[in-house]
């Protein structure tokens, strides 16, 4: 059976914790930093799980690298706060435009963030960080401000209120269903099951201890491959 799991239980915890960190009315400063710990350390639960989206990892560690920069500059250094941000946004950058090379041969950053409207600024600043010296810390900082705008615009704003109790419905695909789509539409959990099956001998064949009953295919944003797992 090949099956997407999500690392959370319902759409309602999905979005509860998208109000910790995208909050819709003002807090005080000391309530927003709390529940923004809270949701990071939800997430920090979640990856152990498995199958955490790249949109949700990069919240995590850009919001991580945020939380940082706030403590005391005498209890964190410079270096510190500026390796955060950048280990945040590299990985942010890194992680979302490796997700769309599906063609042959590899295409440039810069093409690639072009096609889903990414800033070309972030693919400028992760080669900087890489190849260059380290950025400041006020670039670094605005950087992971406009990231984190971006991923509510691209990720979190699409999810409903009213679907925050709602489990979200499935689809059972079979392995006919998903060779008969561009592999641009199949997503990454697509993606893998056709090319574990190409790896397997092309028999289309699950394990034997495993029966051929589909997977789950869960509405929302599931193209960009996860990081780390």
């Amino acid at each position: 059976m090949w099956v997407i799991w999500t690392p959370w239980r319902d759409h309602g915890e999905l979005i509860e914790l998208r109000e910790r960190l995208f909050p819709m009315s003002p807090r005080d400063e000391r309530e927003d930093s709390k529940l923004k710990r809270k949701a990071c350390d939800q997430i920090s639960a979640w990856k152990l799980r498995g199958n955490l989206p790249h949109a949700v990892d990069s919240t995590w560690l850009l919001t991580e690298a945020v939380l940082t920069d706030e403590i005391q500059a005498d209890l964190v250094p410079v270096f510190a706060v500026k390796a955060a941000y950048i280990t945040a946004i590299s990985r942010f950058v890194t992680g979302l435009l490796d997700s769309q090379q599906d063609t042959k041969f590899k295409v440039s950053m810069y093409a690639k963030a072009q096609q889903i409207g990414l800033p070309a600024v972030f693919v400028d600043l992760r080669h900087e960080a890489t190849h260059g010296d380290m950025p400041s810390l006020t670039n670094l900082r605005s950087a992971a401000r406009r990231a984190l705008q971006w991923l509510w615009d691209d990720y979190w704003k699409a999810f409903k209120e009213q679907e925050a109790t709602q489990r979200q419905e499935t689809t059972t695909l079979t392995r006919d269903d998903l060779a008969m789509q561009p592999m641009s539409e199949l997503g990454y959990v697509g993606r893998e099951i056709l090319g574990r099956d190409h790896e397997e001998g092309e028999t289309g064949m699950p394990p034997k201890d495993e029966p051929e009953v589909g997977w789950q295919k869960w509405q929302g944003m599931w193209d960009s491959r996860p990081i780390g797992t």
